[in-house]
């Protein structure tokens, strides 16, 4: 065997590591979504699961570096195709949008990346975004306002954030009104112009 085989087999060794570290990183700090350990668990599994199938990173981790700010929306409905779409703030204010849809149900299986799109936003679409979060005052919200994990034929709405080297998440089971709701609205009907029926709205 010789050198640039020996090099070339090495490469592909630490690429397979680095990559099954990668999906071992948390994407979830313990006690987020409940006061209850199991449901907590059980939720942090569930979300993480549909994470992993879309090929997302852990913005838990990515707080380490201050110098990132990212938002991102999970919206996991019983019976239709999970959807996430998140926001990267660059230099200068500008931002990038991408959102992912996948082939399963968020109740249920994942199942596998289906639509994938990035795009950059103007700096006036990204002020507006981060002028939207900051007055519904995202970074004060309770992670959750209860100790269940949702209920039957609705949708997970979750939110995450990472800025200064913090990281924040919230979680409601289908919100009609209030900050999550619209924020999960301008993300995925507003910056990501999805056409969503409004039977499949919830």
């Amino acid at each position: 065997m010789n050198r640039s085989h020996v090099l070339s087999v090495a490469a592909l060794v630490l690429c397979a590591v680095i990559a099954a570290w990668g999906q071992n990183e948390p994407y979830f700090p313990e006690g987020v979504f409940s006061d209850d350990s199991q449901n907590d668990l059980f939720a942090a599994n569930w979300y993480s699961k549909h994470l992993k199938a879309l090929a997302e990173p852990s913005l838990l981790q990515l707080s380490k570096n201050p110098a990132l700010e990212s938002y991102r929306f999970i919206w996991l409905r019983t019976f239709h195709h999970p959807v996430i779409v998140r926001v990267d703030v660059r230099a200068g204010d500008a931002g990038e949008l991408t959102s992912k849809v996948a082939s399963g149900k968020g109740g249920y299986d994942p199942g596998h990346l289906v639509e994938n799109t990035s795009r950059p936003l103007t700096r006036e679409q990204t002020e507006t975004f981060l002028g939207r979060i900051k007055r519904v005052r995202f970074w004060e919200l309770p992670s959750y306002e209860n100790s269940g994990t949702g209920g039957e034929d609705g949708a997970q709405w979750i939110i995450e954030g990472v800025k200064d080297g913090k990281y924040h998440v919230v979680d409601r089971w289908s919100p009609v009104e209030g900050a999550v709701h619209d924020l999960g609205l301008t993300f995925a009907l507003g910056l990501a112009e999805m056409k969503i029926a409004r039977g499949e709205l919830y």
